[in-house]
This record gives C-alpha cells, sequence and structure tokens, in this order.
C-alpha cells in the first residue's frame, strides 16, 4: 500500500510540474513578443517616435530645420480612382471568331491559340520591346505543341504588312499567313493553305 501512496505522489508531482513549465514558457514567449514588437511598446513616447518615423519613410513628413510639417493634401499629386475590371461578353470576336473555327474545324488534329504576344514564341527572347509587345491573331500548334503557323485577320480596310513581324517568324520558321476578313478560306482549304511548299 505504501508504493501506490509514493507512486501516486510522483505522479501528481509529475503533472504539476508539467503544468507550471507549460505556463513558464507561454508567459516567457509573451514577453520576448512584447519587447520584440515595436507595436506593443509599453513607452508611448516610443510608440510616436515609431508612428513619425514611419510616416517620414512614406514621404508623408517633411522636415524643415528642426521643425516637423506634415504635407498638406492640394501638394498630393491626383491619383485617378481605380475602376473596376469588366469581362468582355466574348473574347473573340468578328472575323477572327470565324478564323478560329474554320482552323479548329479543318485542323481537328492541331490545336489553335488567339491573340498570341511574339515574345511567347521564342525562348530567348525578343531584344526589340516594341516587337515582343506584338501579337498575332491566331496561333496554330500541331499536336506536340509546336509552332507551325501564325494568322492575322485583315479588315476590309486591308492595311500593310509589318515587316518586321514576317521576319521574325521566318526566322523562327513559322508560317505567317494574311487572311482577309472577306475571303476566308473554307475548313478544307486551311491544312492546304499551311502546309504548301
Amino acid at each position: 500500500m505504501g508504493y501506490l501512496g509514493v507512486l501516486a505522489a510522483l505522479l501528481i508531482g509529475g503533472i504539476a510540474l508539467y503544468v507550471w513549465y507549460r505556463l513558464h514558457q507561454s508567459i516567457v514567449q509573451n514577453e520576448s513578443l512584447d519587447l520584440t514588437s515595436p507595436r506593443k511598446s509599453r513607452d508611448g513616447a516610443n510608440t510616436s517616435l515609431e508612428m513619425f518615423i514611419a510616416a517620414y519613410r512614406r514621404g508623408e513628413v517633411a522636415v524643415d530645420g528642426a521643425s516637423a510639417v506634415a504635407k498638406t493634401a492640394e501638394s498630393a499629386p491626383d491619383v485617378p480612382a481605380a475602376t473596376a475590371p469588366v469581362r468582355r461578353e466574348q473574347f473573340l470576336g468578328g472575323a477572327v471568331k470565324l478564323a478560329f473555327f474554320l482552323c479548329k474545324a479543318g485542323l481537328k488534329d492541331h490545336h489553335v491559340f488567339a491573340h498570341v504576344q511574339l515574345a511567347r514564341l521564342s525562348a530567348t527572347g525578343i531584344s526589340d520591346a516594341a516587337l515582343a509587345q506584338r501579337s498575332i491573331d491566331l496561333l496554330v500548334c500541331n499536336s506536340e505543341m509546336s509552332a507551325i503557323a501564325a494568322i492575322d485577320v485583315i479588315g476590309p480596310e486591308g492595311g500593310t504588312s509589318d515587316t518586321q513581324k514576317v521576319d521574325y517568324l521566318r526566322l523562327m520558321g513559322i508560317r505567317y499567313l494574311r487572311l482577309s476578313a472577306r475571303s476566308l478560306p473554307k475548313p478544307e482549304e486551311i491544312r492546304a493553305l499551311l502546309y504548301r511548299m
């Protein structure tokens, strides 16, 4: 019976020691957070000094000699109000949409992408930033996702060909087609246009 009493006392003592240790750790951890956190400073002067320094770094306060003067709202530049984005009803429209569906119908074993920037076609990038921002209306890839043709759909007014774009695509081995919106080819003619010699 004496052994059971000693064993019970050791168990209760161990539990009490564990609870005391956990309580001590939480108190020490909270005190170290208070010391390192600038927002939880116990001294009001330190907090106001830290707030002043933060405002100075943001440019909200200008220092003239020994006095600090806050910037006025009139000196702040006018920032246009942010407008909420509005989703397009149709990502593709008009002749480009029709050309997309013609390519999909005539090239069932190919993939067609719309509005692709030229910079996305090169693994090394383009040194000319203006050329890199230009895009093509449709990009046709084979079943291995390798680009084989770039298509621009030209409106009824026509327009001159972009020689830089044509030369860049030719250097990369991608066929470039300019299709007229007035006379788009039939789906069965698309493959012959892409793979003609």
